[in-house]
């Protein structure tokens, strides 16, 4: 049994509790909020202020709250959250590339089609955008933790197939 593996078997868990904490941050502020803690969930709140725009009319409602993130980013957050979480599917880097760049012209298409008054907020398409784009990076993310700890030579941080894509 290799001496690198214990360690690469906590990091995958690292990564893994990670991703569960950031799935589930979003929700913080609303929660904190209504058990009386409103000094907390201003602290909850902060990582978002910089990250997101905001607005009440394209946030969904939580425990009767508005979403401290607008529901495209929070598809986003928990979309990379559940990615890192769940470590599936394992894409070859190719893969990847073509899921993301399709998630993410999906985005571009909803978003700009939403932003020229063609169709109203939409909050299921706002969501899954962003969750389309960001949930496989987070699988990709925890697939390639996992496989550091395969093999103890440095050759093992060499691309292989399943990660290594076609230019």
């Amino acid at each position: 049994m290799s001496s690198s593996r214990p360690a690469q078997a906590i990091l995958t868990l690292v990564v893994r509790v990670a991703g569960a904490l950031l799935a589930v941050l979003p929700f913080s502020p609303v929660v904190l909020h209504r058990l009386g803690l409103p000094t907390l969930a201003a602290l909850a709140e902060r990582p978002w202020l910089s990250m997101c725009h905001r607005m009440p009319e394209r946030s969904l409602a939580f425990l009767g709250e508005v979403m401290p993130l607008c529901s495209r980013c929070l598809g986003l957050v928990v979309g990379m959250g559940l990615g890192l979480l769940v470590g599936w599917p394992n894409l070859s880097l190719r893969a990847l590339r073509i899921t993301v760049s399709l998630a993410c012209a999906f985005l571009f298409l909803e978003l700009t089609t939403q932003d020229l008054g063609w169709h109203p907020v939409f909050h299921p398409t706002r969501l899954l955008s962003g969750f389309l784009v960001s949930f496989p990076i987070g699988a990709a993310v925890t697939v390639l933790v996992r496989k550091l700890g395969e093999h103890d030579t440095p050759s093992a941080m060499q691309p292989s197939a399943s990660l290594a894509g076609n230019g």
